[in-house]
């Protein structure tokens, strides 16, 4: 299948697609449509490889979303899961059809996870994740939610990258989903080598469109985050990977370059960072 746009971070296996999945799914194919389908605990991480096993043009990530810690990660199941089914990292990257791990990170964007024994956890489960990631030689997908009128969980997520990537250097590697942070965030995890994820959020958020406006183009992902937060013009619709094409249309205006030139570039770019 030849691939016009891949989308770098999606959810088909959630529920909002119980009813349409398959046809969801053979109409991404029909225009050359493939996606990364993110597990977010044991069971859509699970899920999230069965479904990359049956399409061609889907690919699997593993994690523990940061909200999720408490329940999954408190016991280590998803990466008891992930020894035992996944032998070794040939296994792991090809047989398996995953190319990252995540979504993990951080998230203190409601009161109930800014607890101190919470954001213990969630550090934890991430620096794991990390660990994970460098010993089976896959990018990161990363979730980082601030607190609202802050850049808590971006800095301290930072910090904590920023430290594994001086111990391993270009080992450590991946892109910051769902990004909404600053053009100081955003020049730290290119600092990095970092790719930085663009959604619909582009197409409506006029401080968040220029952030996006400066991002070198060779370090952009572009993403739906399905069945989440569609763009213009499906805005409180459910989201689709099909709709990645306005996503891609809004960035090339921002970057004053055609939409054709620059989905070559981001397929380019997600290719190279999945190992796809």
């Amino acid at each position: 299948m030849s691939l016009n746009h891949i989308d770098a971070h999606a959810h088909l296996n959630f529920d909002a697609f119980d009813e349409d999945r398959e046809e969801v799914i053979a109409q991404m194919q029909d225009e050359g449509v493939g996606a990364i389908n993110v597990g977010i605990d044991i069971a859509t991480s699970t899920a999230s490889i069965a479904l990359a096993k049956e399409h061609d043009h889907i690919w699997a990530s593993v994690g523990c979303h940061p909200t999720e810690v408490g329940v999954d990660f408190s016991q280590q199941p998803l990466f008891d899961m992930i020894e035992k089914d996944m032998q070794s990292c040939a296994t792991l990257s090809v047989a398996q059809r995953v190319v990252a791990v995540g979504e993990c990170g951080l998230d203190y964007f409601r009161s109930v996870n800014r607890d101190a024994d919470n954001q213990k956890l969630q550090r934890e489960a991430f620096e794991s994740q990390i660990e994970l990631a460098i010993t089976a030689d896959l990018p990161l997908i990363l979730h980082m939610r601030p607190q609202e009128g802050s850049m808590n969980a971006y800095k301290e997520g930072l910090e904590v990258l920023e430290y594994y990537s001086r111990e391993h250097g270009d080992k450590l590697r991946g892109t910051a989903h769902f990004f909404v942070g600053d053009e100081d965030i955003a020049r730290r995890f290119l600092d990095l080598d970092f790719y930085i994820s663009a959604t619909g959020v582009v197409t409506i958020s006029e401080p968040i469109a220029r952030v996006f406006a400066g991002i070198p183009a060779d370090r952009l992902l572009v993403e739906t985050d399905a069945p989440f937060a569609a763009p213009l013009p499906h805005r409180g619709q459910r989201n689709e990977p099909a709709y990645i094409k306005h996503i891609i249309a809004h960035l090339a205006d921002l970057k004053g370059t055609t939409s054709k030139k620059l989905t070559e570039t981001l397929l380019a770019n997600t290719q190279r960072l999945f190992a796809l």
